[in-house]
């Protein structure tokens, strides 16, 4: 059975300050410690080449990394790792119909007590991310604590809506099918590889997690002992 190592990374464009090199350059070799086959991103299969023609140069020391919190980590942990190739997994699906906006436009007006619930678990999601240390913020948003809180978040919009005009449940088909296809792809490309390390976002993890844990054909990793700060000098 292959095993996988999935990690959830923030948005560094939202977080440009958790653009930590030196520590995100340890959590790399602490990842490479995993002994990869693969390494995998959440990115969409018309930028492979792209992707790889910059690893390439990356690992010829003529690539100078952009705060793209994927290619920071994966490039890292595929040099140390000694690998030249990153697969992409994600796929184009449309999220805008209906948008999330729309949903909270729909309880806002018909739901007030819902939307405040949504909003208040939202909030206690954004406040979970209480470090100021990259190697800190990752052990959060991969902790089951932040995982189950993204699951009731999602719960709770399923529910916004009625019988004719099911705006939440819509919203969250849309987000399982982009779910579903990165999960397809990851046990695809898993059928020939041993071992992989797949990064993608923070709000993908909870559901593509439960996916392939349900699979039965994959050994998913406990990422704490690749992320905890006793393993590093850095943190």
């Amino acid at each position: 059975m292959s095993r996988l190592l999935l990690i959830a990374l923030p948005n560094f464009s939202i977080h440009p300050d958790l653009v930590q090199e030196e520590k995100i350059s340890s959590i790399g070799e602490s990842f490479a410690s995993f002994d990869p086959t693969a390494v995998a991103v959440e990115k969409n299969y018309y930028v492979e080449e792209e992707i790889n023609k910059n690893l390439d140069s990356y690992l010829r020391d003529e690539f100078i990394l952009t705060y793209d919190a994927l290619e920071q980590f994966a490039f890292r942990t595929a040099k140390q790792a000694g690998l030249s190739f990153l697969y992409m997994i994600d796929e184009i699906v449309d999220m805008s119909d209906p948008s999330l906006d729309q949903v909270f436009t729909w309880a806002e007006e018909y739901q007030p007590s819902l939307l405040k619930e949504i909003v208040s678990i939202k909030q206690k999601a954004d406040a979970f991310r209480t470090d100021d240390d990259v190697r800190g913020v990752l052990e959060q948003i991969n902790s089951d604590t932040y995982i189950t809180l993204i699951q009731h978040l999602h719960a709770s919009i399923n529910i916004a809506g009625d019988r004719h005009h099911q705006v939440g449940t819509a919203w969250l088909k849309q987000y399982f099918e982009k779910n579903l296809a990165i999960a397809a792809n990851l046990e695809r490309m898993l059928r020939h590889e041993e071992r992989a390390i797949a990064f993608v976002s923070e709000e993908t993890l909870p559901l593509l997690r439960n996916l392939l844990k349900n699979s039965n054909r994959i050994t998913l990793e406990n990422p704490d002992s690749y992320l905890t700060r006793h393993n590093s000098s850095n943190g």
